[in-house]
């Protein structure tokens, strides 16, 4: 079955040709009979070898058939084409955006992190590059730097407050030592990573809540996002469905096209040999009523 569906186009050619050959053996027994079968077989051919030749000029390029290679020739027209078609029509800014808001982003965020954990959403020969980052700036001398320049103006203060920054400094170094060796060791310490997931949790939690900040501030950011994406695609689809398209050689596009297209259009050569043939037959039979109603009748009633 899946062979008549493939080759169509050919069983009907063939069917034509079939035709049009039976009028000679008919043409032994009757004359008139003969005639009529002639003229559907000839009308089928035609329509169908013609058909044959507009689906060739569509998608191939001989020398033998004038302006053909259709695709071929208007292939930047094509490209052009579909490009406008799909940003007007097909995949608008607009669309976009309002697909993304109905994906609902950050209520599947929100559900993800309210069970996820720490390691499933870092390797830990990733989460171990990020502490040892984390613990980089707090490097005690650095931290300590920062707070003499946030406390420089100060230093007409009288000496007990000169004396209390001197105490937050100390306690500043020593805290800070502390916790870049508590990050540290976070990728291996799992009571810290169940703090970690505890947090997360949290903050999936708070995401679904409609009305904490969290969740608004995530409202009001993704607003943001997708009114960037939106505007930032105006002219990028087209954009890249061009140069996707341009990269591809003629064939590429011809095989593509036609392997999606041929067996559709080929219902073209096969009505062509229908109605040709009914078409061939009707206007036989007109003739011959015309000229001989008697011979016609006594066909018919045969």
């Amino acid at each position: 079955m899946q062979f008549f569906e493939n080759h169509k186009g050919n069983i009907a050619l063939c069917l034509s040709v079939l035709l049009y050959l039976s009028s000679w053996l008919v043409d032994w027994i009757d004359r008139g009979a003969a005639q009529i079968i002639r003229a559907a077989g000839e009308a089928s051919l035609v329509g169908g070898i013609c058909d044959l030749i507009a689906l060739r000029m569509l998608f191939e390029q001989h020398w033998y058939l004038p302006n053909s290679g259709v695709l071929q020739r208007n292939k930047q027209k094509f490209i052009d084409g579909i490009a406008d078609q799909i940003e007007r029509k097909w995949l608008t800014p607009k669309m976009i955006g309002d697909k993304l808001h109905e994906l609902k982003p950050l209520e599947r965020l929100a559900r993800y992190l309210s069970n996820a954990s720490l390691k499933m959403l870092v390797r830990e020969d990733q989460l171990e590059r990020i502490c040892n980052e984390i613990a980089s700036y707090l490097e005690p001398e650095a931290v300590v730097a920062l707070l003499e320049r946030m406390t420089s103006r100060v230093r007409s203060a009288r000496a007990l407050d000169r004396l209390k920054i001197a105490i937050i400094k100390v306690v500043a170094r020593r805290e800070c030592q502390h916790l870049r060796q508590r990050i540290r060791e976070l990728p291996h310490d799992d009571h810290l990573i169940a703090i970690a997931d505890s947090a997360i949790h949290d903050i999936g939690a708070a995401l679904l809540n409609q009305d904490s900040a969290i969740r608004k501030t995530a409202d009001h950011w993704m607003e943001a996002i997708v009114s960037e994406v939106v505007e930032r695609s105006r002219g990028e689809i087209a954009r890249m469905v061009r140069q996707n398209l341009s990269r591809l050689r003629d064939e590429e596009i011809r095989e593509q096209i036609e392997s999606r297209t041929r067996t559709h259009l080929d219902w073209i050569r096969v009505n062509g040999g229908v109605f040709g043939a009914l078409l061939g037959c009707l206007f036989a039979l007109l003739s011959a009523a015309r000229s001989d109603f008697q011979a016609l009748w006594r066909f018919l009633s045969f």
